[in-house]
């Protein structure tokens, strides 16, 4: 099965086009992707005619080519009929997104098994059912909402798999675009009946150039041995999000997409030794894959490969704030470094007259608000110099009046010169805007929580990690 078809398709088609509600999750796929996207898109009617000035088809055989996909958007005993004209008239993948397969029970099932024995035996990539497929931009877009209802990401390095559609549209898309994840492309797999997360890593991470990183949201593995394997195996960073691991989420996920978690321990276990990193939280989640799409750009403002131990300076210019992020330390299993009295002694030279008088130059390091740009450049260069500190939290504050809006700019001077892992902490308002983007323009991870601050460099010991165990094979 050539999955390329199912994301980089030249030509599509789509079945269950209604004339008369033009809501209906088939008409607006066709529309979608007949005036937004780039593909070539026929849509099929049993009267013909047109849709918004585009005309339709009555069957299949009557098309000017073979396409490579069909989306089919119509009841499940219809489907079960397009699925074999397409092993019929040679079309080699289809996305179904409607539901009553294996997520109904017995007679859904039955219907599925017919599904995949057509599929199979005729090579065909079926994506779902259940449901509402692919965007991968600018080609197509099979997700059935009017777009001006969903958030699109940006463009970037992530393939992002979900077994739950919802899920992937506004748990993921609305956050993605938020805090600027770029996606390649984005896959609902739905009951994964036949095209399922092991084939998807498989592609991505072999065959897809414009995919870095690869995260799955599932609700239990359809087959592990073969996935672990080739997570392990993938030069891409790979993230697995499990639902369902409670015993109320697993009862949930047999009637969502008919899956069932494992045994959360195992599986935690299998995924760490396959070099698979899991995300506890949805939170986590982002903030790992927000990580590790800016790290994916040419442009590296540092060496990520460096943070054994997880040895974390503090530098901030709020003592709360400071405080707050030591405590989390241990929560992601980092450790603070402690300074000697001649360390303190010439970090107090670095600043200036003011500060020197209130600032701390314990752990954490409190700059105070008397703290200027020039300041905080200092204080990077000097604790960059320390070999023990493996990475620098940055927790900026523009509130002060000495702060300049060009701090952002400055900072990824300093790191870029510097080479020492660092992560900021900024509050994610428009007023600050010029100084995260200086950050991210540059490279440097910028985040709107201090928790997230810190779970970032718990993901970048984990890629140390991963690192030094595939340097080893």
């Amino acid at each position: 099965m050539n999955l390329e078809n199912l994301f980089k398709p030249k030509s599509m088609a789509v079945v269950g086009i209604s004339k008369k509600n033009p809501l209906s999750p088939g008409r607006i796929i066709f529309v979608k992707n007949a005036f937004e996207m780039e593909v070539t898109v026929y849509g099929i009617h049993p009267e013909g005619g047109e849709v918004d000035g585009v005309n339709l088809y009555t069957r299949l055989d009557e098309l000017p080519e073979i396409p490579n996909v069909l989306v089919i958007a119509i009841s499940a005993d219809a489907t079960l009929e397009y699925v074999q004209s397409c092993a019929d008239l040679g079309i080699p993948a289809c996305i179904i997104i409607g539901g009553g397969f294996a997520e109904i029970g017995a007679e859904g099932m039955k219907r599925q098994e017919k599904l995949v024995k057509i599929a199979n035996d005729n090579a065909i990539a079926v994506l779902g059912p259940n449901c509402i497929g692919v965007y991968s931009p600018p080609l197509i877009d099979t997700i059935f909402m009017p777009t001006e209802r969903i958030t699109r990401p940006p463009k970037g390095t992530v393939a992002l798999i979900s077994q739950s559609g919802g899920v992937l549209v506004d748990q993921f898309f609305h956050k993605f675009k938020e805090i600027n994840i770029g996606v390649s492309t984005a896959v609902s797999i739905g009951n994964r009946a036949v095209v399922d997360e092991t084939m998807l890593l498989e592609y991505f991470s072999k065959v897809d150039k414009e995919t870095l990183n690869i995260a799955f949201y599932l609700e239990g593995f359809k087959s592990s041995r073969r996935f672990l394997e080739l997570a392990r195996e993938s030069e891409d960073t790979v993230v697995a999000y499990f639902g369902g691991l409670s015993e109320h989420g697993k009862s949930a996920t047999k009637s969502h997409t008919a899956s069932l978690s494992g045994n959360d321990r195992i599986l935690s276990a299998a995924l760490k030794q396959n070099l698979i990193i899991q995300p506890r939280t949805e939170l986590e989640m982002l903030t790992d894959l927000k990580l590790f799409e800016i790290l994916s750009h040419k442009k590296k403002p540092f060496n990520y490969y460096t943070i054994k131990e997880g040895k974390v300076a503090i530098l901030s210019i709020s003592g709360g704030h400071g405080v707050i992020c030591a405590d989390l330390l241990k929560k992601y299993n980092l450790l603070s470094v402690e300074y000697t009295e001649d360390e303190k002694r010439e970090m107090k030279k670095l600043v200036n007259p003011v500060a020197r008088k209130i600032a701390s130059f314990n752990d954490p390091i409190d700059l105070t608000g008397s703290a200027k740009d020039e300041d905080i450049e200092n204080l990077i260069q000097y604790l960059s110099s320390i070999d023990r500190i493996e990475c620098i939290i940055l927790l900026i504050l523009p509130y002060t009046p000495s702060i300049s809006f060009q701090i952002g700019r400055k900072i990824a001077n300093r790191v870029t010169a510097d080479k020492k892992p660092l992560v900021c902490f900024i509050p994610y308002i428009q007023k600050y805007g010029l100084i995260i983007e200086s950050l991210e323009l540059s490279n440097v991870p910028a985040f709107h929580s201090i928790e997230e601050a810190v779970q970032a460099v718990s993901a970048l010991r984990m890629l140390t990690r991963n690192y030094n165990v595939k340097q080893k094979k």
